[in-house]
């Protein structure tokens, strides 16, 4: 949809694991300073296209660029300055604090040897500030509620400074008051100029904060649009199965679905 070369190129690309395969032949550009949502049913491939794209999973045909280069010749270093990945859980083997969590975000960015900076650390603080954690900077990172956690992983990502940052799920683990904080800040985010892909199960969040919608089903990319032309009650039951009813946000007007009692 987006002829964008800054940003994701994907050229029949093609994906399994052992017993299902995904993404035959899929072709899909994104520009670098989109907003896009991925969404579709359990089992759709969401996960694996947003893996893909951080090059955690490797194609087993086709190609992936991004800014005109083939993804697969970045080092991991050039890769983690210019995408940041969050995924739905993290995992901490060391109880580092929710600081120095963050300050890894730094990593790719040190030379052999090379300590970090007084620069490195005001980003850290900055990130913790937006996201409202700053007085868990000292708590373990494995001692503070999983959507803590998150609200780290993500602040983590902040201070990589990517172009482009790939979110898989990340609210699933945040109350009402911080997915609206999390939300809130993608949207800022992107219009500073970086890229958003967000995995989301919520359609009408997803509605009122992307600008493309990506719906996957059955390990196709089955639609690809406005978010506000797609969401009706006959995309819901196509790949859902369950036809609700359709409304407007009072305060946007964007498209909003509501499910039948």
């Amino acid at each position: 949809m987006n002829d964008n070369k800054s940003g994701f190129v994907l050229k029949e690309v093609s994906f399994a694991y052992a017993q299902k395969s995904l993404f035959e032949a899929l072709s899909v550009s994104i520009g670098c300073a989109e907003f896009v949502s991925v969404v579709g049913p359990n089992g759709a491939g969401k996960s694996t296209f947003i893996k893909l794209l951080a090059r955690l999973l490797e194609p087993l045909s086709g190609e992936i660029c991004f800014k005109d280069r083939a993804l697969s010749a970045y080092s991991r270093r050039e890769l983690a300055q210019l995408l940041a990945y969050v995924p739905q859980e993290s995992y901490f083997a060391l109880d580092f604090t929710v600081a120095e969590t963050v300050l890894q975000g730094r990593h790719p960015y040190l030379g052999t040897f090379e300590r970090y900076h007084s620069s490195d650390y005001d980003l850290v603080h900055s990130a913790l500030q937006r996201l409202g954690i700053s007085h868990l900077l000292e708590k373990g990172i494995n001692h503070v509620s999983s959507g803590e956690r998150q609200l780290a992983v993500i602040a983590r990502s902040l201070v990589q400074q990517p172009s482009v940052i790939l979110l898989d799920e990340p609210l699933n683990h945040l109350d009402l008051s911080h997915q609206h904080q999390v939300l809130a800040l993608l949207s800022q985010l992107n219009q500073e100029g970086i890229g958003v892909m967000l995995v989301a199960h919520d359609l009408n969040q997803a509605a009122l904060t992307s600008q493309r919608m990506l719906v996957f089903s059955q390990g196709k990319l089955a639609e690809d649009g406005n978010p506000n032309d797609l969401l009706t009650a006959d995309l819901v039951n196509r790949y859902w199965g369950i036809k609700p009813l359709e409304g407007r946000h009072p305060e946007s007007g964007k498209r909003q679905i509501f499910l039948p009692l």
